[in-house]
């Protein structure tokens, strides 16, 4: 597992991720332009867009792909998830919205592609250490958190127009938010997240993933823009060192940490 870790740590190989939405019909850009934070006008290729409440709060996120019939929705949770959210606001929509067996792939150096199978692909339980080591956020990780709280204000394109959540992107645009996505590294390890996170006796972030890994219990948190790399803060029974993302080990070395 830590030689395919290496290759895709290098850029190499792709992971797969079966099931994908079609939504389709006469209104189908008019509706998706109103779900999502990208501006469907621009799209010329797969990109990633993220799907708000009304708070501005991540509540979904897909990578977008253009298709003759309309748009190919892979999403980056669950197809039931993202199905429910869509159809959640379809009215007087002309559109519909149909699972169909085709395969988002994720390519190691950032591209990504949809294909009939997936033959060759890394394997799934990697996906989950690779994205912590590399700083990437999953949508377990960043639901209900605002998107220029975790690193992803750039799938958010401002001035697209009305769409669910707009309102409160346009009131923060060019603000800065209080809060910011680190690493943790466990010095002693605690409960499983999600759990406050504490400096001295304030509450200062949530701890959002831990993982074991080669090098340790390693995780993901949301924590004030005051809390700094170097710094340690407790939750969950345990303690923590705050880490700069990515983690130095996505450098891959070929060698497992002594820490």
């Amino acid at each position: 597992m830590e030689a395919l870790l290496e290759k895709a740590l290098a850029g190499e190989g792709y992971f797969a991720f079966p099931g994908l939405l079609l939504l389709r019909g006469p209104d189908a850009l008019a509706f998706l332009q109103g779900q999502c934070t990208r501006d469907l006008r621009r799209l010329s290729g797969p990109a990633g867009a993220l799907f708000l409440n009304h708070k501005g709060q991540i509540e979904e996120a897909a990578t977008l792909f253009p298709h003759p019939e309309g748009f190919l929705l892979a999403p980056w949770g669950s197809l039931e998830g993202l199905e429910a959210r869509l159809k959640r606001y379809i009215v007087f929509d002309q559109v519909e919205v149909l699972p169909v067996s085709l395969v988002r792939l994720l390519h190691a150096d950032g591209r990504e592609e949809v294909a009939e199978a997936a033959e060759g692909a890394l394997p799934p339980e990697l996906y989950p250490l690779y994205t912590l080591l590399r700083g990437t956020p999953l949508l377990s990780d960043v639901r209900g958190e605002l998107p220029q709280s975790v690193g992803l204000l750039h799938l958010v394109d401002y001035g697209k127009g009305c769409y669910v959540g707009q309102e409160i992107m346009a009131r923060t645009e060019g603000k800065e938010v209080p809060y910011g996505l680190l690493g943790l590294r466990a010095l002693e390890p605690g409960a499983e997240p999600p759990f406050p996170l504490f400096l001295g006796e304030k509450r200062v972030g949530e701890a959002k993933r831990l993982l074991e890994t080669p090098y340790g219990l390693l995780g993901l948190a949301v924590v004030r823009k005051e809390v700094l790399p170097g710094m340690v803060v407790e939750g969950g029974g345990g303690r923590f060192l705050v880490e700069a993302l990515p983690f130095k080990e996505a450098a891959w070395s070929g060698q497992r940490s002594s820490g």
